[in-house]
């Protein structure tokens, strides 16, 4: 019975199949800081008692399972730094028991968001950054009242952030800049500094944002008064407050 397979540095190779569904106890999964390249191959939904696959920092290049969907009990799945193409799975929602997901650094994952991601009830870290993701948030994000970090930044959204944002008063950390998202940030969001988003140390970029004035139109392209840093839309040059 093997329960934790921890792989990390400089390997290089594709992950065998043909016997990975006998692995029914594993329970962990950690091939960060490899060279692991391929897919991450459907037979994965085997693993009924994994609780944490991380692969941060390889070369895998496929899209992703819609497979690992069905992996009932994960709690951590952490994808970033990689070469995924694609979208989110559209049943990512499945994953009732997730409570980190991360993605960040995948650049050619596109599309919008979908609808049941904002079903994960016991979410408490989101990281989206820098993709090509489009679309707007959903206001059902109030539903993920766990919730406490939040990375948008560097990707195609666009709309207004959702005042319903206003309901995840779990909230430490947001990061929406170098996005499309505009108008004016709510005050049902701003309402959450005076909660948990917010930081004693004053070079906290806790909550950041495209509001510094643009050096082309002269104004924010959003507009917040509550943010802890801001950056200018056209530049991407940024400043803490």
């Amino acid at each position: 019975e093997i329960f934790e397979v921890p792989i990390s540095f400089g390997i290089e190779g594709t992950i065998l199949e043909d016997k990975i569904e006998n692995l029914r106890y594993l329970m962990d999964i950690d091939l960060t800081d490899n060279y692991f390249s391929g897919t991450i191959t459907p037979k994965i939904s085997a693993l009924k008692n994994l609780e944490r696959l991380v692969v941060d920092n390889n070369v895998f290049k496929s899209t992703i399972p819609n497979e690992i969907t069905k992996l009932e009990n994960i709690r951590e799945l952490w994808l970033s730094m990689n070469y995924f193409t694609g979208k989110i799975p559209d049943d990512i929602g499945n994953l009732r028991s997730l409570e980190s997901f991360s993605m960040w650094g995948n650049e050619d994952l596109t599309g919008s968001l979908p609808e049941s991601l904002y079903d994960l009830a016991h979410l408490e870290d989101l990281h989206l950054f820098r993709n090509t993701f489009t679309g707007t948030i959903s206001s059902k994000i109030g539903q993920l009242t766990k919730l406490k970090t939040l990375t948008l930044a560097e990707n195609k959204f666009n709309g207004t952030l959702p005042s319903a944002l206003g309901f995840c008063e779990n909230l430490e950390f947001l990061r929406i800049e170098l996005t499309d998202i505009g108008g004016t940030v709510p005050q049902e969001v701003c309402s959450l500094t005076s909660k948990n988003l917010f930081s004693e140390d004053i070079d906290s970029e806790y909550f950041k944002a495209d509001c510094l004035p643009s050096s082309v139109t002269l104004v924010g392209f959003i507009e917040c008064d509550c943010c802890s840093s801001c950056c200018d839309h056209d530049t991407n040059v940024c400043t803490i407050l």
